[in-house]
């Protein structure tokens, strides 16, 4: 009889909720580097929409808050990578 916990375990792989909970890590993660990065008053003014084949797709209300967050993206990019340990961002997109 298999135990209780692998059970779950293997059923939650299964059922693809563990990369819907691992999107929502990665989503906290950029909020979270964010707000280190740029302070809490320019974290209101953009939100991480989705991750989509490795690409995070960021709403922000103006193109110079989308600027600014594009010359950050390859530091972005490796700190919320090193801290999964693996390359689950691969880019950043930007809409308005």
């Amino acid at each position: 009889m298999e135990h209780i916990s692998k059970f779950l375990a293997k059923r939650i792989k299964q059922s693809g909720f563990s990369q819907q909970v691992k999107t929502s890590l990665i989503i906290v993660s950029f909020n979270k580097l964010a707000k280190e990065m740029f302070g809490l008053r320019i974290l209101k003014k953009m939100k991480a929409l989705y991750i989509k084949d490795k690409v995070l797709t960021i709403a922000c209300l103006s193109s110079v808050m989308a600027q600014e967050l594009n010359f950050k993206k390859a530091e972005i990019i490796e700190k919320i990578n090193k801290e999964f340990n693996s390359e689950v961002i691969k880019d950043i997109r930007f809409v308005l």
